[in-house]
């Protein structure tokens, strides 16, 4: 129990040390670990939106190749744990444990050095390398905190190959105004000489992404749009290059552009050497999971979350409900942090809302409920101001609209979904 005390504390002070983009901090906790990450095979992924997807179609075919597959990613959606992942299963609470009273011991040196304690990020980073290492792992995906360039993950000295999903205008305090300066700085992760598989992007993104890759020699290969075979509401069929009838689980339109930049970047390894015979793709295409991405949680009454949380997101999720909700009434649940540009987000959205319900997400940058019924007020809609999430949750199911779709911050998709399983039992016991 203490030493489960101590890595909490640990954890906790190190977020008292903020978000620190550059190389230094994570540069020197790499050394002190001897540097782990230098022996794992990386697939890193980089992007505004869809890394999260595009990694697990990824990882569910690799693993269908026969190979040990670990995965980090950021942020969580339903547990801390789930951000590391070995063939689709968390770390455990002991090694996890584990691990950060290692990282504890570490960090307490290069302090005592006179050195930069490191972030809770890099921390993160630092024990998914040592993770996977120590676990043996075939192969690593590698998910891009923020930006690509200057971000923790981007400490490793070479990758199989860099992989970029759609890029959009995001975090732009840090990586710059322009879709072209934010597209350079994701562009950063590709390796000299390297690798690299993009989503078709807009015109200024490809001209930064070239650029990049023509200064690092590397060559990058840009996927194109699939044929559409079949979209239900809770499966698709494309065909892209050789691969025909290619099904896949989850909804959205969007995840058409994910599913065809994994399997560009599996024609990518394959070039590289990589095995990775045709079963495995169709296989692990049919099955790839990932929560909180238009994920349905109850058929009746039907609801979905979805992690819409930016603009670029916002259109997508716009696109999918004028793609399979025409006519349908929608009670919407949102939540979002203060320092995106959710009046934007807002403005995109609230035409299909039969209801509104707002609430506050269990993070320190959350915007009150209260201020986000007030903006939603002030673009002429009428919104329900929750007191919790429970109060939300309940008051969103009393409307008996057609559907749910709760959505914006990844922080509070949890918890909604808890109040929704919680609001169906007690409905049982009625």
């Amino acid at each position: 129990m203490n030493r489960e005390h101590d890595a909490k504390a640990f954890m906790e002070k190190a977020a008292g040390y903020g978000s620190v983009l550059g190389l230094s901090s994570i540069t020197e906790l790499m050394k002190q670990l001897k540097n782990p990450q230098d022996d794992l095979q990386i697939i890193h992924v980089a992007g505004t939106n869809g890394k999260g997807s595009t990694i697990a179609f990824l990882s569910s075919i690799l693993q269908r190749a026969g190979y040990r597959i670990g995965v980090y990613t950021s942020p969580a959606v339903f547990d801390y744990r789930e951000r590391f992942v070995i063939n689709g299963q968390w770390i455990s609470e002991k090694n996890l444990c584990e691990y950060l009273i290692r990282l504890k011991n570490v960090c307490e040196r290069i302090v005592e050095e006179g050195k930069s304690h490191p972030t809770l990020f890099e921390i993160e980073t630092a024990l998914a390398f040592l993770y996977f290492k120590e676990e043996h792992c075939d192969y690593v995906l590698l998910e891009v905190g923020m930006g690509g360039e200057t971000d923790a993950t981007n400490v490793i000295s070479h990758s199989l190959c860099s992989v970029f999903a759609s890029f959009g205008r995001d975090h732009m305090q840090f990586l710059g105004e322009s879709l072209f300066e934010i597209a350079t700085v994701k562009a950063g992760i590709l390796k000299e000489g390297g690798c690299g598989v993009s989503i078709w992007q807009e015109p200024e993104v490809v001209t930064a992404i070239v650029a990049v890759a023509e200064k690092k020699n590397a060559r990058v290969t840009f996927a194109q749009p699939p044929q559409l075979d079949f979209r239900g509401k809770n499966s698709q069929v494309f065909s892209y290059k050789e691969f025909t009838d290619v099904s896949i689980p989850l909804a959205g339109s969007y995840q058409l552009d994910n599913a065809v930049l994994a399997l560009e970047t599996v024609l990518a390894l394959r070039r590289l050497g990589v095995y990775i015979p045709n079963e495995a793709v169709y296989e692990g295409m049919a099955s790839a999971k990932w929560p909180g991405r238009m994920e349905c949680i109850s058929i009746y009454p039907r609801v979905y979350l979805d992690g819409a949380h930016n603009l670029p997101a916002a259109m997508r999720l716009r696109e999918t409900i004028e793609l399979y909700f025409t006519n349908r009434t929608i009670t919407y649940i949102i939540g979002v942090l203060a320092d995106k540009e959710y009046k934007q987000l807002l403005n995109i959205l609230l035409p299909f809302a039969n209801h509104i319900v707002a609430i506050t997400p269990h993070n320190p940058r959350a915007l009150p409920a209260s201020d986000l019924a007030a903006a939603i007020r002030s673009l002429g809609y009428e919104a329900y101001e929750s007191k919790s999430m429970k109060d939300g949750v309940f008051y969103a199911m009393e409307q008996k609209d057609d559907l749910i779709l709760a959505f914006g911050s990844l922080s509070y998709l949890k918890d909604c979904e808890t109040s929704v399983l919680q609001w169906k039992k007690e409905q049982e016991n009625v």
